[in-house]
C-alpha cells in the first residue's frame, strides 16, 4: 500500500510543478478520455441494439413478402384449377369411358392453351376413373399413378369437399427427369349435378418458380431463406440452407432465436404458411452493417475527432491569450451599433480570434453587398413594373380600342360606346392605382374584366370568360397587374392561333397560407419543348414571353421566393398557369 501512496505522491508533486497551460491540458485530456470512453461504450450498445432491430425488421418484412408471393403463386394455380374444373370439354372427357380421338384431342388442345398462358405451371394432369389420364408438361414428368383411386392422396382429397391439397411431387407419385421438386396443387373434380367425384386434377409448379420468388425477394439482402413443407422437407431440393437449419432447429425456441451460425451471430425467424402447412425459415447475420449504420459510424468518428480537437483547443487557448484579442475585437465592432459597417483592420494571428475577425469582415462585406443588391433589386422591380405597364398598354392595343370606339360613335351605338370608354377608363385607372404597388384581388379581377371587355370589341365571340373566385380571397392585397399578362398570353398564344372560339377561366382560392391564382384556356396548348422554354430555368432567356417573364420576375422580387408559378399544358388541350402567392399578415383590406 505504501509504495502505491509514494507513486501517487510523486505524480501529484510532478503535476503541481507543471505550468498552468500544461495543467489545463492534462485536466482537459483526462476529461476527454473519460468522455470518449463512456460515449464509445454507449454508442456500441446503441449500434448493437439498432443492428438487431434493423435485421429483425428486414427479416420480418422479407419473409412476409416471400409468404405473400408464394400465396399469390399458389392462388394463381388454384384459379387455373377452377377454370379446368368448370370446363365442359374436361367434364365430358371424364364422363366418357371411351372418349375417342376427337374429344381427347380437343381436351389436350385446351389443356395446352391453359398451360401456355400460365408460365408458372410446369405440368397439368387430368385423371379419370376409367384408368386413363391426360397431361401436358414443359419438361418430362413421369406419373406412377395407374388407378387414381388407389393413389395415397385420393381419400384425403375426397374429404376436402372440392378444396385443394398442396404437396411435394404429388406425395412422391410424380418424378421429373431433372430431379427437381414439383409443388402439386391437387383437387377432386366433381359432377356438377350429382356432386360425386368423376376425376382428379393435378397442377404442378416447378421448384424453379418458387426459387425465383425467394431469389428475387432476397437478391439485395444478406439473409438465407429455407422453405419447408408440412413434413419438414425442403420445398427446393438440395437447398444449401437446409443442413444449417437441421443443425440449429433443435435449439430454437418459439418463432425467433439468436444463434451463432458459422461463427457469426445470426437472427433466425420462422413464419408459417397456415393455408398449406409450409414454413419459411430465415437466417440473418447480425454482423451485417446497413448503409445507414455505416453512415452513422462515419458521423460518429467525425464527432469523436471534432470533440478531440475541441478539447485540445480549449485547453490550449483558455487563458489570457484569448481575453485581450477579444476585447480589441469588441471595441472594433462597436461601430456597428451606430450603423457604421466598417471592417476590422488590426493584425491577428491565424487562431480562432483571427478566424472570428475574418468572418466578421466577411459578414460586413456581405451586409454591404446585400444593401447594394437590395437597392438594385428595388430599381429593377420598378423597371419591371414600368416595362410590364408598357407591355400591358401597347400602342396597337390603344389604337385598336380607339378605332372600335370611333366606329361605334359613327354607328351612334351610344350604349356600347359608353361601355367601351368606361371599360378603358376603368382599366387605366386600376392599372395606375394612384401609384400604389398593391391592389385588392377584387380590383385585379375588375381590371381583367375591363381588359377582356375591350378585347371582345375586336374579337367578338372568339373570347369567352368565366370566374371562379372564392369570396374570402377578394379583399387580399396582391401585387397589381399580375393577371393581365397571363390573360393576354391565353388570347394571343392559346385561343387566337387555334382559330376557334375559346374560354378563359380565372380562378382564386386560399389553401395552407397561400393564395392560388390561375388563368386557364382551352386553346392551342403546348408540347413539352414549349413548356420547357417557359420553365423557371429557361424563362429568363425566352425573349418572346416578356409579359410572363416580367410578371414572374416582379412576383419573385416582391414576395422573396422562387416557388411562385407552375405551368400545366397539353398540346391542343389548352394551358393553365398557376400563381402561388404567400398570404402575408395584414394583407387583407
Amino acid at each position: 500500500m505504501k509504495p502505491i501512496m509514494n507513486i501517487m505522491e510523486k505524480i501529484k508533486s510532478a503535476f503541481m510543478d507543471f505550468s498552468i497551460r500544461r495543467k489545463m491540458l492534462s485536466i482537459f485530456m483526462a476529461f476527454m478520455l473519460f468522455y470518449i470512453g463512456i460515449s464509445i461504450i454507449i454508442y456500441i450498445q446503441i449500434i448493437n441494439n439498432e443492428t438487431v432491430s434493423q435485421v429483425k425488421q428486414r427479416s420480418h418484412e422479407t419473409t412476409e413478402l416471400i409468404r405473400k408471393n408464394i400465396d399469390t403463386l399458389i392462388g394463381s394455380a388454384n384459379n387455373v384449377s377452377k377454370i379446368l374444373t368448370t370446363n365442359s370439354l374436361v367434364r365430358t372427357y371424364l364422363h366418357t369411358q371411351d372418349p375417342g380421338l376427337a374429344l381427347t384431342k380437343s381436351v389436350n388442345e385446351f389443356l395446352t392453351s391453359i398451360h401456355i398462358t400460365s408460365p408458372n405451371i410446369d405440368s397439368i394432369y387430368v385423371y379419370d376413373f376409367h384408368g386413363s389420364s391426360l397431361k401436358t408438361t414443359k419438361f418430362l414428368t413421369v406419373s406412377t399413378v395407374e388407378d387414381v383411386r388407389l393413389a395415397p392422396w385420393f381419400n384425403e382429397l375426397k374429404t376436402l369437399n372440392g378444396g385443394y391439397k398442396i404437396s411435394i411431387n404429388a406425395d412422391n407419385t410424380l418424378k421429373t427427369t431433372s430431379g427437381k421438386n414439383l409443388v402439386s396443387v391437387m383437387r377432386i373434380l366433381n359432377d356438377l349435378d350429382s356432386i360425386t367425384p368423376i376425376g382428379v386434377l393435378v397442377l404442378n409448379i416447378s421448384e424453379d418458380s418458387v426459387f425465383d420468388i425467394v431469389k428475387e425477394t432476397t437478391k439485395s439482402g444478406s439473409s438465407t431463406f429455407i422453405l419447408l413443407d408440412k413434413n419438414n422437407s425442403p420445398v427446393i431440393k438440395d437447398d444449401p440452407g437446409y443442413p444449417v437449419y437441421l443443425k440449429y432447429s433443435r435449439d430454437m425456441k418459439g418463432s425467433e432465436s439468436i444463434e451463432t451460425v458459422n461463427n457469426q451471430k445470426s437472427y433466425i425467424y420462422t413464419l408459417g404458411l397456415e393455408d398449406i402447412g409450409w414454413r419459411i425459415i430465415s437466417f440473418s447475420s447480425l454482423s451485417f452493417t446497413s448503409p445507414e449504420i455505416k453512415t452513422l459510424n462515419v458521423v460518429y468518428m467525425v464527432f469523436i475527432v471534432v470533440t478531440l480537437l475541441l478539447f485540445i483547443l480549449a485547453a490550449l487557448f483558455t487563458s489570457g491569450l484569448i481575453t485581450a484579442p477579444i476585447q480589441k475585437l469588441i471595441k472594433s465592432m462597436q461601430g456597428v451599433a451606430n450603423g457604421v459597417f466598417k471592417r476590422v483592420s488590426y493584425n491577428t494571428g491565424n487562431d480562432e480570434i483571427g478566424e472570428l475577425k475574418n468572418n466578421y469582415n466577411l459578414m460586413i462585406m456581405h451586409i454591404n453587398d446585400l444593401i447594394i443588391r437590395l437597392v438594385d433589386e428595388e430599381k429593377q422591380k420598378r423597371r419591371f413594373e414600368l416595362d410590364v405597364l408598357n407591355e400591358q398598354i401597347k400602342p396597337h392595343f390603344l389604337y385598336n380600342t380607339l378605332d372600335n370606339i370611333a366606329f361605334l360613335a359613327l354607328q351612334n351605338n351610344n350604349n356600347t360606346l359608353y361601355e367601351a370608354v368606361n371599360a378603358l377608363g376603368s382599366y387605366c385607372r386600376i392599372s395606375l392605382s394612384k401609384g400604389s404597388e398593391t391592389i385588392s384581388l377584387a380590383d385585379e379581377i375588375r381590371l381583367i374584366r375591363n381588359y377582356l371587355a375591350l378585347q371582345k370589341l375586336r374579337y367578338g365571340d372568339m373570347i369567352n370568360d368565366e370566374y371562379k373566385v372564392e369570396d374570402n380571397t377578394l379583399n387580399i392585397k396582391i401585387l397589381k397587374n399580375i393577371l393581365q399578362p397571363l390573360v393576354e398570353n391565353s388570347i394571343y398564344h392559346g385561343i387566337r392561333p387555334s382559330g376557334e372560339p375559346g374560354l378563359i377561366t380565372v380562378s382564386a382560392s386560399l389553401a395552407a397560407g397561400y393564395l392560388f391564382l390561375s388563368v386557364q384556356d382551352n386553346g392551342l396548348g403546348m408540347d413539352e419543348d414549349e413548356i420547357n422554354s417557359i420553365s423557371d430555368e429557361n424563362l429568363a432567356r425566352n425573349q418572346s414571353s416578356f409579359g410572363l417573364r416580367g410578371t414572374i420576375q416582379r412576383l419573385k422580387i416582391h414576395y422573396g421566393t422562387n416557388d411562385i408559378y407552375k405551368v400545366e399544358s397539353k398540346k391542343y388541350e389548352g394551358t393553365k398557369i398557376i400563381l402561388k402567392i404567400p398570404v402575408e399578415v395584414g394583407s387583407h383590406e
